[in-house]
């Protein structure tokens, strides 16, 4: 197992720290992803805005992320992408920010904006951080659908299925993805089901 890097661990030979997944944002996604991701076996590394402890800055984070997970504030989104593109080329972005009024949700556009050579896959926006924390439910793993690239969906699906989640995969059609998050948001908020709710596909 390798655990979250933290201040000293992961050093490479220039001095950026290394992590195979960079988690951008410390807030309840997040952790709960990074810390399921870390007990995996995947190296983690937090980036932050006011990096502690047991976070770097983000553009240290990012440039030691083989794979980026955003989980930051809508509105940072862009700034984030401006501020960092040239680093995030060629990398696999997994875009887990929720505008929730806005039409996308998602950040696909903004991303291909301002840090067009990216790869960016949609995920781990459409559940809460509790189930993150716990996916299996009822002895099976609930469900986390994504959208990307099909030349990017092995490497999704493979950190999807290290949180403990079922990757669904649903082409690239990220506003379907938006569609469960607001379904999720619906059932949770609306319908008073609680945020301790997730999905299962079933087919026969």
């Amino acid at each position: 197992m390798c655990s979250i890097y933290l201040q000293g661990p992961g050093l490479r030979a220039d001095g950026v720290r290394r992590a195979s997944v960079a988690v951008i944002g410390t807030g309840r996604v997040g952790r709960a992803v990074g810390y399921a991701l870390a007990s995996a076996g995947h190296c983690v590394g937090y980036g932050s805005r006011t990096p502690g402890r047991d976070s770097f800055s983000v553009a240290d984070a990012v440039a030691g992320g083989a794979a980026v997970l955003v989980a930051i504030p809508p509105h940072a989104v862009a700034d984030f992408a401006r501020e960092h593109a040239t680093a995030l080329a060629g990398k696999l972005v997994l875009d887990a920010t929720n505008d929730v009024p806005g039409t996308p949700a998602n950040a696909a556009a903004t991303f291909a904006e301002f840090a067009p050579d990216c790869r960016y896959a949609r995920a781990f926006n459409s559940l809460g951080a509790e189930i993150f924390q716990q996916p299996i439910i009822d002895g099976a793993p609930a469900d986390m659908f994504f959208s990307c690239a099909e030349s990017d969906r092995g490497e999704v699906e493979t950190l999807i299925s290290a949180v403990g989640l079922r990757p669904v995969y649903v082409g690239e059609n990220h506003e379907v993805v938006d569609g469960v998050m607001r379904l999720w948001l619906t059932l949770a908020m609306s319908r008073n089901l609680g945020r301790d709710l997730a999905f299962r596909m079933v087919t026969r």
